[in-house]
């Protein structure tokens, strides 16, 4: 043995690099990986690992997978303190009720800080816990402002998981009609609040970073978003916003164009755009968004629960569109859950079974999402020199989980309780199935007693 010493030998796995992707990428039998500090070292055989490096601890992964942590590019977090809520949900005739009572008055308008950071560490240890390392998070709740984006963070950073996260900028007046009354003043508010926090969370400077948020292009002016592309230059950190969620007819209505259309005369598009949702698109639309080449969040159980549609995502793949994952929170943080709907909507939607092939779904949630974050250098895939953002799972399957079988395992039998080790920047933060870095059990009641104040505030008694 020679005297390289690393901090951390995993050997004896199946290792999935998903290095350059997951067709392609090399899949290594009793493999293993070398960290040192928050990076990897070395991916190969974990015999000749073993014997090139002195480690200080070993994870024997034999029987077990050893992948990259997925990565979650759309997010509401403290959206988990409305799960379950008892509402009368017969005033929710449409989507335009769900967003305006749900999103909006039963939920955003009325967190508060001590909310968002209850509902983060609860959302952020979940995620973690079934495999999500990464997540890009839009914070929302414009009475809770200034600081909300720093009581998010906080949460990111006990918990251990790696964000890039944005306050929503908005023209929207909380408790008024959006198609009655807008405040240039409540956007110039969200802009200084992720001004903020990129003078204190800089581009590059560690596991959390900024990433400007703006809510939509319905509900701003054309001043605000050329403001908004202003902001993300000068700090380097990109953008994300929802596009087409809404019927476009609304957006032509309010700016005589599509949606996708308005943000590229006000220069918001571009390669560092993240964009939810993506529904109502036409071509024209789709061909606007690809010649910006920017990357779309597909969030199809969302858009399912909204009655929105689907979006038209084999389409936007043939059209060159980055396609990556996320999620609004609504339901289970599970990232297998989201896999799996992706997997199958398509199919069923576009009666076409040769659809989404596992690998791409895979994709989706590694090395595009790592792309679209522009953090394909250090995550989305083992390889040395990036960073130690690391699976352990144990499978339950009824059948043998081989090199000629795992990608399936992915579609057919992955449940994310079958994560055992999770490692993020080198460090151990799920051990055993179990948060190393908080309780549990205070994080859930702390979480359950800010859902309490909020449903009070929102009318349904408990």
């Amino acid at each position: 043995m020679t005297d390289a010493r690393i901090d951390l030998l995993i050997k004896n796995g199946l290792v999935l690099t998903f290095s350059p992707d997951a067709l392609t990428g090399a899949i290594i039998p009793g493999g293993g990986v070398a960290i040192a500090g928050d990076a990897i070292v070395a991916v190969g055989d974990g015999a000749e690992l073993a014997k090139k490096y002195a480690p200080a601890k070993t994870i024997d992964a034999a029987g077990k997978i050893v992948m990259p942590g997925f990565i979650v590019t759309h997010s509401h977090m403290p959206y988990v303190l409305g799960h379950n809520m008892p509402v009368d949900f017969s005033q929710l005739r449409d989507f335009w009720d769900m967003l305006q009572k749900m999103g909006w008055e039963w939920l955003e308008d009325i967190t508060t800080q001590e909310g968002v950071y209850a509902a983060t560490r609860y959302a952020a240890v979940k995620m973690l816990k079934s495999g999500t390392t990464t997540v890009c998070e839009l914070v929302e709740g414009p009475n809770a402002l200034p600081g909300v984006l720093l009581a998010s963070a906080r949460a990111m950073e006990e918990t251990g998981i790696r964000a890039q996260l944005g306050y929503e900028v908005t023209e929207r007046v909380p408790g008024e009609h959006i198609l009655k009354s807008a405040s240039p003043a409540n956007a110039a508010r969200g802009l200084e609040e992720n001004i903020a926090f990129f003078q204190r969370y800089p581009k590059g400077g560690g596991r959390i970073e900024g990433r400007l948020g703006l809510h939509t292009a319905f509900t701003n002016s054309r001043a605000t978003m050329e403001k908004a592309r202003q902001v993300a230059d000068q700090y380097g950190v990109g953008i994300q916003t929802h596009i087409a969620e809404i019927p476009r007819a609304f957006v032509v209505e309010k700016h005589g164009m599509s949606a996708p259309r308005i943000l590229e005369e006000t220069g918001v598009l571009g390669p560092d755009v993240i964009a939810a949702h993506c529904i109502d698109l036409t071509d024209e639309d789709v061909e606007i968004l690809a010649r910006n080449k920017v990357n779309i969040a597909h969030t199809p159980m969302t858009n399912s629960f909204g009655g929105n549609g689907v979006a038209r995502v084999p389409y936007m793949m043939e059209k060159g569109l980055n396609i990556t994952l996320g999620h609004d929170d609504f339901f289970t943080l599970d990232i297998s859950e989201y896999l799996r709907y992706t997997f199958l909507l398509h199919k069923a939607h576009n009666a076409n079974a040769g659809l989404l092939p596992v690998f791409q779904v895979l994709d989706m949630a590694l090395g595009n999402a790592a792309r679209a974050l522009g953090l394909e250098k250090q995550i989305g895939s083992l390889a040395a020199g990036k960073k130690a953002d690391i699976l352990i799972i144990n499978p339950d399957s009824p059948t043998p989980v081989a090199p000629c079988s795992v990608l399936s395992f992915f579609d057919m039998t992955f449940q994310g309780r079958q994560v055992e080790t999770v490692i993020v920047d080198g460090r151990i933060v799920v051990e055993k199935g179990r948060s190393t870095q908080v309780d549990e059990d205070e994080t859930r009641l702390a979480c359950q007693e800010q859902a309490r104040l909020l449903w009070r505030k929102a009318g349904a008694m408990i």
